[in-house]
């Protein structure tokens, strides 16, 4: 019987060098992202289920808390890439610096913002008021992306300007980071709007007080669908001579968001809560379900969504014209269809 015991501990340990010596023959990629959304759940995912293990790596996720440093690092070369929203493709561009958009992850802008609800009570706003009517109830307000230049920041610049407000002088735009400190800054009426990915405004509706003020994960504005909203950010001379890790990494990429996109909520629920366990499960659920909607399932970026993300970027003026499809993504590090 001891033998038995003695021969069950031995290959359980063989197991264990076996695992660890292939771990340490992995690549090591490092991805930043901007915050802690669920839209970069795929990365997690990946990692946990081994598509990026079988395919030889294995991937870090940094958070920045908001874009511009996720980008900064693949910029410098401190991390091989960074899946982030289209803002800092065009103003590298436009600056000389050149990068790449290697991947369509989200096919559709979905960054949603919430509104504290005694504003919304005293204004007379609810989450069914027309649009435009929510965006010129902002006049006086304070609200917040998450930093200056980030996304969310130039969404709400976009947002002022569509209904002829002027950020800064009819409502104050600030940055006050990611949904961990957005989400007490709105509850405590710091900022009337907040904006930032999901779980976000899933989270701070079901706590009662705040509203949903918009719901661009769903579709509700058709203005932002096949638009190029969250990509995978590289380096063309990476790209150039890192080829065969590139194509890797999006193939085990992509393996998880297929996956994702054909299994059930319920065979998630263990990973979801170990990265956004703040959330109740309900809460979780249909930040999941909103998000799987914004998913390509081929990554392929498509001339269309570059142009509407640069008219995007053009319209808040943050450039002054957009640099081309050929100029900015390449899809030929994907998977062949």
């Amino acid at each position: 019987m001891p033998s038995r015991r003695l021969l069950a501990v031995s290959i359980a340990l063989a197991a264990i060098l076996v695992q660890d010596a292939q771990a340490q023959g992995r690549q090591k990629i490092r991805v930043t992202v901007p915050t802690p959304s669920m839209m970069f759940y795929p990365l997690y995912y990946g990692q946990e289920k081994g598509y990026f293990p079988r395919e030889g790596m294995d991937v870090e996720v940094i958070v920045t808390n908001g874009d511009g440093p996720d980008v900064d690092a693949v910029i410098s070369g401190s991390v091989q890439f960074a899946v982030s929203t289209p803002n800092r493709l065009f103003t590298s561009f436009e600056q000389g610096k050149p990068l790449k958009a290697a991947m369509m992850l989200a096919k559709r802008m979905a960054i949603d913002c919430a509104m504290n609800k005694q504003v919304a009570d005293k204004l007379g706003i609810t989450a069914q008021t027309p649009l435009d009517a929510r965006l010129k109830a902002m006049k006086g307000l304070t609200v917040a992306g998450t930093r200056p230049g980030a996304f969310t920041y130039v969404l709400l610049e976009i947002y002022g300007k569509r209904v002829g407000l002027v950020p800064q002088k009819d409502y104050q735009l600030i940055g006050v980071g990611g949904a961990n400190s957005m989400l007490p800054a709105l509850e405590n009426n710091q900022i009337a709007v907040g904006c930032t990915g999901s779980p976000f405004a899933e989270l701070a509706a079901s706590r009662g007080k705040a509203i949903r003020f918009t719901n661009n994960a769903s579709g509700a504005d058709p203005a932002f669908d096949d638009f190029l909203f969250e990509l995978v950010y590289a380096r063309p001379d990476y790209l150039q001579s890192n080829g065969e890790t590139a194509r890797r990494f999006l193939r085990a990429f992509l393996a998880s968001v297929n996956e994702i996109l054909d299994t059930p909520a319920s065979a998630h629920m263990a990973t979801l809560k170990s990265q956004y366990g703040g959330a109740p499960d309900d809460v979780i659920l249909e930040s999941f379900e909103n998000t799987k909607a914004i998913y390509s399932r081929d990554g392929v970026i498509t001339p269309a969504s570059v142009q509407k993300a640069g008219a995007f970027m053009i319209e808040s003026g943050a450039i002054k014209s957009a640099a081309t499809f050929e100029q900015v993504a390449v899809n030929d590090y994907l998977p062949k269809r």
